[in-house]
């Protein structure tokens, strides 16, 4: 999986979410900062992300979740232990 098609994923479930465009935001910009997001928005879109990508996020892994970069690395970092593990 290319990171181009996982960050069009994340920003797509983003703006799902929010009901915002965002294709003006920076993918390193704090997504609290830059759209208002809460803990609880970051929560449903950490959700959202496993569904779309059919994978289980862990408390250690999320640490990096509060940017689009962050969400992305979070999910090539799953698809890499599942890679390894096949």
């Amino acid at each position: 999986m290319k990171r181009a098609e996982i960050e069009m994923v994340v920003r797509s479930s983003l703006e799902q979410l929010t009901e915002l465009d965002l294709s003006e935001i920076a993918s390193d910009a704090d997504l609290g900062d830059a759209i208002g997001l809460d803990s609880l928005g970051k929560l449903e879109l950490l959700t959202e992300v496993e569904d779309r990508f059919d994978m289980t996020f862990y408390d250690a892994d999320t640490e990096g979740a509060s940017s689009i970069n962050g969400m992305i690395e979070m999910v090539l970092t799953e698809v890499n232990r599942a890679d390894e593990a096949a």
